[in-house]
């Protein structure tokens, strides 16, 4: 039953899709409350930063005069943000559908889904996570109105409760490596290493397998599981290796200011400090370019227009993008994200 019949036959259904619609309501009152544009981004794009591991969607635009233009399907609307931000816009949030490629679709994933991003002058990633805290805070507040519920400081999903009163754990990927997969970071950062510390746990490496195939391998089975989830938890300083748009840690070479927010163990935000040196940027990008030809990854055009913002100079600036429909999943008790989608992919695509 598709879910436009399952709504024409139980109305009161009505109320849990409408969730999502809530949180993009009070995520636009959070930030214009606080003064941010709203920026309109473009879906398509003709060029993308250069990401290694990252798989996109693609398509060809035709015109009238016979040409064909290959287009991309934003998998999120950074190059715009920081564009804008180079043009001076300062402070603004943008809510937008992405997309991704070679993503499944099943309880957790789409291929589209809805983002909002925001970016944050003169501010860190170590700002975002006080940001996010409140936001999501407020989009309770705001759906806990809409529904004519009794206002509290926690939520149940899954069965479980899970308390949103700030503080929200904070803690290190060093430390939850160390903790729960008893793995020094310092020691896995190169792939022979990684590929030894992985066979030595019994894991079966493939011989095409790269750095962050097995990096994914030994956290989604021996750390993710094991994050806390009574609290909302940040995770932060990312592998250098996981962030080529990032700002690396001042402390320490091996990361990168990059957090991400975890809520009944989903990842459901990924924030950084971003990188503002354009020679830096290129010369990650190209190495990002080199490697996806190595992975045999399909080639990205370049985006030179992004390297010439940040020619341009943009602010000391934190972007954040939030994933709307996983934090609808969780704020609806709804166990797939097609339960909180008008059209969900498993009914476009079956």
């Amino acid at each position: 039953m598709k879910t436009w019949e399952l709504l024409r036959n139980n109305p009161s259904l009505f109320d849990r899709y409408f969730v999502k619609e809530y949180l993009i309501k009070a995520s636009r009152n959070f930030f214009e409350k606080r003064g941010y544009h709203e920026l309109e981004s473009p879906i398509l794009a003709s060029a993308l930063p250069q990401e290694r591991y990252l798989d996109v969607l693609a398509t060809n635009l035709t015109f009238t005069d016979g040409r064909q233009k290959k287009a991309y399907l934003i998998p999120s609307t950074e190059t715009y943000n920081k564009k804008i931000l180079a043009a001076g816009i300062g402070n603004h949030f943008v809510i937008s559908k992405v997309f991704r490629g070679l993503e499944d679709i099943g309880p957790n994933h789409s291929p589209e889904f809805t983002m909002m991003e925001w970016y944050d002058l003169n501010s860190t990633y170590l700002n975002l996570m006080n940001d996010c805290e409140k936001l999501v805070n407020e989009m309770h507040d705001y759906l806990c109105l809409k529904q004519n519920t009794h206002k509290t400081e926690s939520i149940t999903y899954n069965g479980k409760n899970i308390d949103l009163t700030p503080s929200w754990y904070r803690i290190t990927v060093s430390e939850v490596l160390k903790k729960y997969a008893n793995i020094e970071l310092k020691d896995i950062q190169t792939l022979d290493k990684i590929e030894k510390v992985a066979t030595q746990k019994g894991y079966q490496i493939e011989k095409n397998d790269d750095w962050e195939t097995i990096f994914e391998l030994i956290f989604l089975n021996e750390v993710e599981p094991n994050l806390p989830q009574e609290k909302p938890l940040f995770l932060y300083d990312y592998p250098k290796i996981l962030c080529p748009l990032t700002k690396t840690s001042q402390s320490n070479p091996l990361v990168c200011e990059k957090v991400e927010l975890y809520i009944a163990g989903r990842e459901i935000a990924n924030g950084y400090t971003e990188l503002r040196d354009w020679k830096e940027q290129e010369r990650r990008f190209k190495e990002e370019q080199n490697a996806r030809k190595t992975l045999n990854k399909d080639e990205i055009r370049f985006d030179n227009d992004l390297i010439n913002a940040l020619k341009a100079g943009i602010p000391p600036v934190a972007g954040m993008g939030l994933g709307i429909d996983r934090l609808a999943m969780i704020f609806a008790d709804a166990k797939n994200i097609s339960d909180i989608n008008y059209f969900p992919a498993t009914e476009l695509f079956e």
